[in-house]
């Protein structure tokens, strides 16, 4: 889980009715959530008595399968898809889990002892559910009028993950319970029920916690560990008393003895398997309300609760804003949000207890930077937003998990702007998601927003840029194209008729179909089904009033494409006078009419980008966008839009690369961050691929040119009521200098941190780096120690990255034995360790021959975390410029194939092709092109 934005939402609620049961048509209860907060609150109590205990099996089982019968129809083609994903069968089903744990955080180990009230819906004598590195000691059956009987076998399969428990009776049909006793590892990788190092008063203690998304519940215990098959969950925990334990509910009993405590919880509403959540360690706290009354609590390491404060407040506005947003109250009582030292993702959206990296919650208000502050915003909104979308509303399969995801993204994005509107996310979320969305989306080894997956290493492949990136895009581009009141009002009917339930991509379609009265379905869905984007070719006529345009797949290699794909493109049509017209676009060439253009100095196709596809024009049209850009009379976004696709389409090989870089030059006025954002991405790449060029001196000197200006205007130190995205753009012309071989810069940052001046935090990892380049073993080690001494982690991740820059051969081996072998750096942050030593050819180079020769040890460190192996190998090997390169890697990850990561592999092999074939073609133009501009 974890990347940006959102819209609204209204509506009256709409009962559901399933069409596959003929005529039979099921009312959905009704449901509320502020009643539900005050029944629990009152009556908590009432759970120790003996009637409740008989009563909560009996309820949670009537409350089943009201909710499991109201499922809205699904298409053919999706029935269909189904055949070849690895499922359990349905005999048995999962009602209500009871669940106590009792974890050894000395020994490494838990023992477990789970109840679990289920439907026998098929009578059988094997019951095979999920189970992964647990040992399960027996097994019993029981049912009323049913004599309780022992498993007489136990197997397992670890290929399916599965264990398989056999009876010497048939299970009769109906409601009944299974008892089973197991012990598992508390593992070091990250997934599961895994073991968090810390430090407190400088002693190395162990915290307990857990990640389950997407398939690793079944480390934690036996169960049906799929995300349609959802049931109530009850959870216990008996742990040192000296420390804090946390679940999805709040406690609800608490017993002591020999230096123990067991807490009970209260159950939780119907959830699937991966949202279920434990943490047990030390920790402070700072709590604040919503205006519901739903208490929020951020949970930190001990001794720093000021760094929660920051995190508080925006969950706290958040949780109110996505409430009136979706217009569906928050529906727990209580939302705990947990930093957690040892973290693969981002952050887990487990319902009611969010779990974090360090990074992504906390923030000191006296060191933290305004991209620490943004990153944690934005982490909070998009977790906050899955509350309701992934949460109370769950995927079918994880097909659909762009349905979580790339509306997480989306709603995130729109949070942090109704807090932050000064940071511009809008403007920054064409660069931040639209295009490296595109960017992904333009390889031939991409997949479809909508991707079949059967097993756990194809649903751990799919967690990508397409899923979050391109959902979050074209979810943009649907509510751009029926409008926001439409479209709020549509997700609340999706929300309110799958609440508690699972949904698919159509069900989505169709309610914001209702909402608006448009052919929602019809429009999207060649976008989420179809691997890749359109390419719209725009040509001027003889009539200044129509245009040729044609449509075809835009892929990075150019020249391969399927000559029947097309979509349904709505162009937006900006003129100079700030009018903007829409039009449909369904053929694959036609002459269109655009009204108002007559008169016009120029036209940009795609305003604002609200469409997902890239735009070339005819080079009359092209020239035309130059003085606007130039004299800011396009929006920001645009300008992001056109300087991107420039660059995209020399790329392709559709446009020479001087073309783009004499475009790049007309940004010279640019006064906006993100729009410098994205140009310094599409110069970097450039760099990055002409590093090994005799003519590369020359590409720094155009690179400083470019960013001499606004560094100059800029300086070094922050300005009383100056901008946020001005003390980024500060950042970014620094970092921009110095990195290109400007002396003055360098020479400012290494005085700088020789005299211990007082640097912004944004600024200090650029510091740092400029003085390890440009420094030796002294600065190595005083940026070393910086690392060892920081007590954030933000800070620490800064003095990484500087290590990693090093250009000194003893330094830089010196420095690969530190990241892998010292214990000194967590797993988590191996990648970006990795990173910085890639940025040049030799480190690069270097770098590929160190992974591949501890490979082993590099597995043995990453665990099993998809990831964490996805990140390290794409950050070695993409910034490659070679065909021998590309097979040197295609020969290697043959003979040690990784399932998790081999779409990533595919994808990082074509971009070296792409990027060997975009160095031969351009070359010689852009040998002349530096020598006319910047000559040596």
């Amino acid at each position: 889980a974890g990347l940006l934005r959102s819209n609204e939402r209204i509506v009256p609620a709409l009962h559901a009715r399933n069409p596959n049961l003929s005529d039979t048509r099921t009312l959905k209860p009704a449901f509320n959530p502020q009643n539900q907060r005050k029944k629990l609150a009152n009556q908590l109590h009432l759970l120790n008595s003996r009637k409740t205990r008989i009563l909560i099996p009996f309820l949670a089982f009537l409350i089943y399968f009201l909710f499991q019968n109201t499922k809205d129809s699904k298409e053919i083609f999706n029935k269909m898809s189904k055949t070849d994903r690895v499922l359990l069968a349905k005999d048995v089903q999962p009602v209500h889990y009871h669940l106590h744990l009792t974890p050894d955080l000395k020994a490494f180990t838990f023992h477990g002892d789970l109840l679990v009230d289920v439907q026998v819906k098929k009578s059988t004598n094997t019951l095979t559910i999920h189970s992964f590195k647990i040992t399960v000691n027996s097994v019993h059956f029981s049912a009323e009028h049913f004599e309780r009987i022992k498993a007489t076998s136990i197997s397992y399969n670890e290929e399916a993950e599965t264990a398989t428990f056999t009876f010497d009776k048939q299970l009769p049909e109906g409601r009944g319970q299974l008892d089973v006793d197991f012990d598992g590892i508390l593992n070091d990788k990250m997934k599961g029920f895994y073991r968090s190092k810390y430090v407190l008063n400088g002693e190395e203690r162990i915290m307990a916690t857990t990640q389950f998304e997407p398939t690793a519940a079944r480390q934690a215990f036996p169960c049906w560990d799929e995300p349609a098959i959802k049931a109530m969950f009850t959870v216990t925990l008996t742990y040192p008393e000296s420390l804090v334990g946390l679940s999805n509910m709040d406690p609800v009993e608490t017993n002591s003895k020999d230096g123990l405590k067991t807490v009970k919880f209260a159950p939780s509403p119907i959830m699937s398997t991966y949202l279920l959540a434990f943490v047990i360690g030390e920790f402070d706290f700072v709590e604040g309300k919503t205006k519901d009354n739903v208490r929020v609590r951020i949970y930190t390491p001990v001794g720093r609760k000021e760094h929660g404060t920051f995190a508080l407040d925006v969950a706290v506005k958040t949780l109110e804003f996505f409430g009136e947003y979706y217009g569906i109250p928050y529906p727990l009582p209580k939302l705990d949000q947990v930093a957690i030292a040892d973290f693969a993702a981002g952050a887990m959206e487990n319902w009611g207890l969010v779990t974090y990296r360090e990074t992504a919650l906390l923030i000191d208000p006296k060191n933290s930077g305004v991209s620490s502050r943004a990153r944690v915003a934005y982490v909070v909104a998009h977790e906050l937003a899955h509350q309701w979308f992934g949460n109370l509303v769950t995927m079918e399969w994880w097909k659909e998990l762009w349905l979580n995801e790339g509306f997480a993204t989306f709603v995130g994005t729109q949070a942090v702007d109704q807090l932050f509107p000064e940071w511009k996310v809008w403007t920054q979320f064409v660069s931040d998601y639209v295009n490296t969305a595109q960017n992904l989306d333009a390889l031939e080894n991409s997949h479809p927003i909508e991707v079949e997956v059967s097993n756990s290493a194809q649903i751990e492949e799919i967690f990508d840029a397409i899923s979050y990136n391109k959902g979050a895009s074209v979810i943009r581009m649907c509510c751009d194209q029926i409008g926001e009141t439409a479209f709020r009002k549509g997700l609340n009917i999706y929300l309110k008729r799958f609440q508690y339930s699972n949904a698919v991509t159509t069900d989505l379609w169709k309610a914001l179909g209702e909402a608006s009265g448009y052919d929602v379905q019809g429009f999207m869905s060649s976008y989420t089904q179809e691997t890749g984007y359109p390419l719209l070719t725009v040509e001027s006529t003889s009539n200044p009033s129509q245009f040729k345009i044609s449509q075809r797949r835009f892929i990075a290699e150019g020249k391969k494409f399927d000559p029947n794909q097309k979509w349904w493109i709505s162009i937006p049509v900006k003129t100079s006078t700030g009018k903007v017209d829409k039009y449909d676009f369904k053929e694959k060439e036609s002459t269109v009419t655009f009204n108002n253009v007559e008169g016009s100095e120029w036209i940009k196709i795609n305003a604002e980008q609200s469409g997902f596809f890239r735009v070339r024009y005819s080079s009359d049209l092209s020239s035309k966008l130059t003085s606007p850009i130039n004299n800011l009379s396009l929006g920001p976004v645009d300008r992001i839009g056109i300087q991107g696709d420039a660059f995209a389409l020399s790329l392709a090989g559709f446009a020479p690369l001087s073309d783009a870089l004499n475009l790049a030059r007309a940004y010279n006025n640019e006064t906006e961050y993100p729009v410098w954002k994205d140009l310094a991405g599409n110069l970097a790449k450039f760099s990055a691929v002409w590093k090994e060029e005799p003519n590369y001196p020359q590409v720094q000197k155009f690179l400083v040119d470019v960013f001499a200006s606004v560094g100059k205007r800029l300086g070094w130190d922050d300005k009383e009521g100056e901008l946020d995205l001005d003390k980024l753009l500060r950042v970014l012309a620094i970092s921009q200098l110095g990195n290109n071989g400007h002396q003055e810069t360098i020479d400012e940052a290494k005085r700088r941190f020789k005299n211990k001046v007082s640097v912004p935090a944004d600024l200090r990892g650029t510091i740092y780096k400029l003085v390890v380049v440009n420094g030796g073993q002294e600065e190595y080690d005083q940026v070393l120690e910086v690392y060892r001494t920081a007590e954030m982690h933000e800070e620490k991740l800064r003095a990484l990255h500087g290590l990693g820059s090093t250009v000194h051969p003893e330094l830089f081996k010196k420095h690969q034995e530190f990241i892998l072998s010292s214990k000194e750096v967590r797993a988590q942050d191996f990648f970006s360790a990795l990173f910085p030593m890639t940025s040049t050819p030799t480190g690069r180079s270097e770098s590929w021959r160190w992974l591949r020769e501890k490979w082993t040890d590099v597995l043995a460190l990453l665990g099993d975390s998809a990831g964490l192996i996805d990140r390290t190998i794409s950050y070695t090997i993409n910034g490659f410029t070679s065909e021998e390169r590309a097979a040197e890697v295609e020969e290697f990850f043959t003979k040690h194939p990784v399932p998790s990561a081999e779409r990533t592999i595919k994808q990082s092999v074509e971009a070296i092709r792409t990027q060997a074939r975009w160095l031969k073609e351009n070359r010689e133009s852009v040998a002349k092109w530096l020598d006319q501009h910047y000559p040596a």
